[in-house]
């Protein structure tokens, strides 16, 4: 089903190439129209079988033929043509590769069409050098063709293969993952949670088999043999090419030919509440159509999902898509444009969990040969030109569907064999990045939301606000069952976190990601407090100036969920109250704290609550939450809190 390498166009062979092999057949199907280079008569005579053989479509018995007519003459470079054909017509890709290059050394005046070819081919085996020959002699013939899109491309990635190969370093390893998973017959695809602690992928257990989606759990830092994901997702259909959200969740995968699909190819979602995944839905229009849609890449929220597809509208064979989800519903595909797609196929598409690097695979860029691994940058909304990977990520084969950790120094892809565009085998591999091609590490916050009164785990909704924008950068909710959540944030950011749900006090929180520390988890677990008379609440992203009593811009989150929290609960009554810490005089501290409390009442009334509803009062230091013995305890005690004052019933 979805294997990449068994696209029909895996490799750079033009249509052009194909037509031109069937017309050397015909061209060679008449011994009567041909003056034939060889004056042995047996190895004639045995051409001369051999093309009535061919006549009647008995292509094996023409091979044998054709075989002993070179075995008479070695330099029959007809004959050497002539099984070059008949091995394409049936799809024998090595043989062909053979039979034109004995081909080429016999033939005074080698086709040129055969030498282009075999550049062709000759590339796609790794084989630069002699493939850079071959070019030269078919430009030396055919020079307009160095303007042809493939050729061009040929040209720019023998350039690009021979300088990787004469400046390649020990500096990359790639290691296969252990055998608890590579424990199939093929397995690719991968994809992997923030914390490199799981890592799902697709697996056959032979190479025309069923796909299914597995799953491998680290545990005391050992892979666990990887196991079925689901028997709600896997099914006698093919299910394959799944992406994780990076807390593991959010699934979407590809399944085909079934599940009421729209085309021939298509997303399903599931998620995971508590240790179960739901049923799998179908994303349907307009993320499907009646196209080809799989490979996809979610975002670290979820909210974003990247994708590979045929459909209408794109640059080339294969392009990347992206959707995002709005209010619950997912956008209309847009195309990644030309920064990023090309004429050819740009397929199994990486969003790393920093939400700017993007990694991908295809064949339209220079590189190694087959597919090799790319990478591009976001920055506003547009695209970097995509870097190749380089020698030894990428080699004259297939290199596909790369996932990278979270911290971004290590990456898992798939390195497959392949012969005559079947794949023999694939395995999973390891490699530690260099310094220059390490995405822009993430940052990321676990917990668990509980009710503060039983205990009990809840399902809350989490947001996350830049403070220097005020632009909201996550949302999702925790665990349903658990209470457990993710919040995956950019580095070097400083942030208000907001936990809200219905009937209680909102939970808020400041915090700044770090961008010079490696990835790890910062564990905040939330309380929240039911709506009662005598709760608090301290709004922690409320900003003064130093000394004064006007609001900070940076105010506005706390602003905005505050106002929510008033009108979500129209029969509570609140008081606002200012607290300083100890430094200046009481009565200072008096006026400024009651002056910071009228203004946040002035805010909220100015937001549309009835002033009837609040209160305000300033407390000066007389209400300190910690000792006023270091800036970090002064920093606390310097706030403002809500406190329910009634509840009318």
């Amino acid at each position: 089903m979805e294997n990449i390498s068994s696209n029909t166009q895996v490799h750079g062979y033009t249509l052009k190439g194909v037509l031109f092999l069937i017309g050397t057949i015909i061209l060679f199907g008449s011994t009567n129209a041909q003056v034939l280079s060889t004056e042995n008569k047996k190895a004639k005579k045995l051409y001369e079988k051999a093309d009535k053989k061919y006549r009647d479509r008995d292509f094996d018995s023409a091979l044998d033929l054709l075989e002993e007519s070179v075995k008479e003459d070695p330099t029959f470079f007809e004959a050497y043509i002539r099984m070059g054909s008949l091995y394409n017509a049936i799809g024998k890709e090595d043989s062909v590769y053979s039979k034109f290059q004995s081909y080429i050394e016999t033939a005074p005046d080698p086709i040129a069409s055969v030498l282009e070819k075999q550049a062709f081919m000759a590339f796609d085996r790794g084989e630069y050098a002699r493939s850079k020959d071959y070019l030269n002699q078919f430009l030396d013939k055919v020079p307009e063709r160095g303007e042809n899109f493939d050729i061009d491309l040929l040209s720019r990635s023998l350039e690009f293969a021979i300088d990787q190969l004469a400046n390649s370093t020990d500096s990359i390893t790639v290691s296969l993952l252990p055998k608890e998973i590579n424990r199939f017959r093929l397995q690719y695809l991968p994809s992997v949670t923030i914390d490199d602690a799981s890592i799902f992928f697709t697996k056959r257990d032979d190479v025309r088999g069923d796909e299914d989606i597995v799953v491998s759990y680290k545990k005391d830092g050992k892979w666990l043999p990887a196991q079925s994901v689901s028997s709600r997702i896997n099914t006698p259909l093919n299910e394959g090419a799944c992406t994780v959200s990076a807390d593991g969740r959010t699934m979407i995968f590809t399944s085909c030919d079934g599940r009421n699909s729209l085309g021939s190819c298509d997303l399903y979602i599931t998620n995971k509440i508590g240790d179960t995944w739901t049923h799998p839905k179908n994303l349907g229009k307009p993320v499907n159509s009646l196209y080809w849609e799989s490979q996809p890449s979610l975002s670290a929220d979820g909210k974003t999902l990247y994708f590979a597809s045929n459909r209408r509208g794109g640059f080339g064979g294969r392009d990347i898509w992206v959707t995002k989800n709005e209010n619950g519903q997912w956008s209309v595909p847009e195309n990644l444009g030309k920064d990023i797609n090309t004429r050819k196929d740009e397929t199994t598409p990486f969003i790393h969990s920093n939400g700017v690097s993007l990694y991908f695979s295809g064949n339209g860029y220079p590189g190694m040969g087959g597919y090799d691994l790319y990478r591009s940058e976001k920055k506003d909304s547009t695209w970097s030109k995509p870097k190749n990977l380089g020698y030894p990520i990428n080699t004259f084969r297939d290199e596909v569907s790369i996932v990278i950790i979270g911290e971004g120094s290590k990456a898992y892809y798939a390195k497959e064999e392949q012969k005559n565009y079947e794949i023999l085998d694939s395995k999973l591999v390891a490699i530690r990045l260099p310094e220059e091609l390490r995405p822009k590490s993430a940052s990321y916050l676990i917990g668990v939301v509980k009710d503060a009164s039983t205990g009990e785990p809840l399902i809350a909704d989490i947001q996350v606000v830049d403070l220097s924008n005020n632009t909201l950068i996550y949302e999702n909710t925790s665990d349903s069952v658990s209470g457990q959540y993710y919040m995956v944030l950019p580095v070097g950011l400083d942030l208000a976190g907001y936990v809200k749900k219905k009937g209680y006090l909102y939970s808020d929180f400041h915090f700044k990601t770090d961008s010079n520390t490696a990835l790890k988890p910062d564990t905040i677990n939330i309380e929240l407090n039911p709506v009662k008379e005598g709760e608090t609440l301290v709004l922690k992203n409320i900003y003064f100036e130093l000394d004064s009593h006007e609001i900070n811009e940076r105010s506005e989150s706390e602003l905005i969920n505050a106002f929510t929290l008033l009108k979500e609960n129209p029969n509570i009554t609140v008081e606002i109250a200012g607290h300083t810490d100890d430094t200046g005089t009481r009565s200072y501290n008096q006026s400024l704290s009651e002056k910071r409390a009228k203004a946040v009442f002035d805010a909220l009334v100015s937001k549309g609550i009835d002033e009837g509803r609040l209160m305000y009062k300033g407390y000066a230091d007389t209400q300190p939450l910690q000792p006023n013995s270091s800036e970090i305890n002064r920093q606390s005690n310097r706030r403002i809190e809500f406190r329910v004052l009634r509840v009318k019933q």
